[in-house]
């Protein structure tokens, strides 16, 4: 059943609680209402009656808990998430106090109207009996307010706790989706519509701030790693200005010599047309290109490629990425460092997939079919939620990973993943695949899907043998992230 908003709540409060009169609950609902839309409420102490104006102080103290009401300013989630627990607050007042009755029967005796405003009372009693009043109704608000202030004290705590846990993990999530290139501004609206009521589901992800501290700082790391590995592969094309030598220009004279060109005879030459007897030598040596002519050079510097040195050839197939999935051991063993670096490589891949528009499933794992979590990756771009249940995964199940690769690739039979890459991330330390699962393994690899395996124990293990690609991890290398951002190019297929 899909959750009420905060104005529904307070809708059902105005229409529905045991609290006062309808006026007292009605003023009541209109000032929750307006810092519900994150406005500051302008509704004078007067308009509320002395009972209202109880209530009314209740909430402000709740809203006055340091710190609380610049954080429902920034997050609509955890405004909704602060005025729901508001309204059941007060509701809980309203409905355990015992001293409202007791005050009634009071303004009953003393003729009073139930709904007088402050400062405006005008009773039977004249003077005194609008003293003996106030007297009363600040009476109601100091035991109404001694009843429950040890509850609310720790209604304040509650949400003082809550809004410095989502500002933090807010501002962690946001650093891990600029590593996977989405922009938190993009996804900001998301984030303020669902992003409470999405965190206060991973109690884990809320709580273990030093988990998401050290993701952030081992994908920065492998951000590094990429930069280095782009510079690497980048093509070492020299530009190098060359000399080229054009007879036929026209740019400096550099001497005489024989030719045809008649444009650039030299004045004695042309003087053998003006006589009879010599115009025939004139013929003779143009026809034998022996005329004395200038000499001309022009030189021109077209950039050239010195191609010696290029490290990459150019394909005949274009490179087509297709579908990925990723099968997570989530096994007590890989607690720690391994959980790190596994999230750490989940995430370079998701962000591959992400770029180039592919299909990416996860699949986290233990002993049994049970313990199988799939998480659609490629749909971060629609909402949060995924990449909260990614990061809140629990690395404390046993070990097997023949029921995840069955369903894995059974989805491979699904035109959304045919032909879909696999990436194993394991400590290596799972029981042999069964039969049925290296039958359907090997059926999908003669169908040209791959299968790849990222490994913390030994490289060798037999387990590991149906996979294409085996490669260890070694946290102690300084590399091993590079080495990662170099493997992870292969995962990608040609037509």
């Amino acid at each position: 059943m899909e959750a009420r908003t905060s104005f529904e709540e307070i809708e059902k409060f105005k229409m529905f609680s045991s609290l006062g009169e309808s006026e007292d609950r009605e003023i009541l609902a209109t000032y929750l209402s307006e810092i519900a839309k994150g406005h500051t409420p302008e509704i004078l102490n007067s308009n509320f009656s002395d009972m209202a104006l109880g209530y009314k102080d209740v909430i402000d103290d709740i809203l006055d808990t340091p710190g609380l009401r610049d954080s429902i300013q920034r997050h609509t989630s955890l405004r909704e998430h602060v005025i729901k627990e508001i309204v059941t607050h007060i509701e809980e007042i309203a409905e355990s106090s015992s001293e409202v009755p007791q005050i009634e029967r009071q303004k009953k005796r003393l003729s009073l109207p139930f709904g007088m405003r402050s400062g405006n009372a005008k009773g039977d009693k004249g003077h005194n009996s609008k003293g003996v009043m106030n007297k009363l109704m600040e009476t109601m608000r100091k035991i109404l307010s001694g009843k429950t202030q040890k509850r609310q004290d720790q209604l304040r705590q509650k949400l003082s706790e809550n809004a410095n846990k989502f500002d933090k993990s807010q501002h962690l999530v946001s650093q891990l989706m600029d590593h996977l290139g989405l922009g938190f501004e993009k996804a900001k609206g998301q984030w303020q519509h669902t992003g409470f009521e999405v965190l206060s589901r991973y109690d884990r992800l809320l709580e273990d701030e030093e988990m998401l501290k050290e993701l952030v700082d081992l994908l920065g790391r492998y951000a590094s790693a990429e930069l280095e590995e782009e510079r690497e592969q980048l093509q070492e094309i020299t530009i190098k200005p060359f000399r080229r030598t054009f007879t036929h220009g026209k740019e400096s004279l550099i001497g005489v010599h024989e030719s045809d060109d008649l444009s650039q005879i030299l004045p004695a030459e042309a003087a053998l047309l003006g006589n009879e007897d010599t115009e025939l030598l004139f013929y003779k040596k143009f026809v034998e290109h022996k005329l004395q002519t200038f000499e001309l050079k022009a030189e021109d510097r077209p950039p050239q490629k010195d191609e010696s040195k290029e490290t990459q050839k150019a394909s005949t197939k274009e490179d087509v990425m297709g579908p990925m999935i990723l099968c997570i051991d989530t096994s007590a063993s890989m607690l720690g460092k391994p959980e790190q670096i596994a999230k750490t490589l989940c995430f370079a891949v998701m962000k591959m997939a992400l770029e180039n528009k592919r299909k990416c499933l996860l699949f986290s794992f233990g002993a049994t079919e049970d313990e199988i979590k799939t998480i659609d990756l490629s749909n971060l771009h629609n909402g949060l939620e995924p990449l909260i249940e990614f990061l809140s995964m629990s690395f404390s199940a046993g070990t097997n990973a023949g029921p995840a690769l069955q369903s894995a690739i059974e989805y491979m039979q699904s035109d959304d993943y045919r032909k879909a890459d696999l990436m194993l991330i394991t400590d290596g330390k799972i029981p042999p695949l069964e039969t049925p699962v290296l039958h359907k393994l090997r059926k999908a690899q003669s169908k040209d899907s791959r299968f790849f395996a990222v490994t913390f124990g030994p490289e060798n293990a037999p387990e590991l043998k149906p996979f294409d690609v085996v490669w260890k991890y070694r946290a102690s290398r300084k590399d091993s992230l590079l080495e990662f951002a170099k493997k992870i190019k292969k995962f990608r297929r040609k037509k």
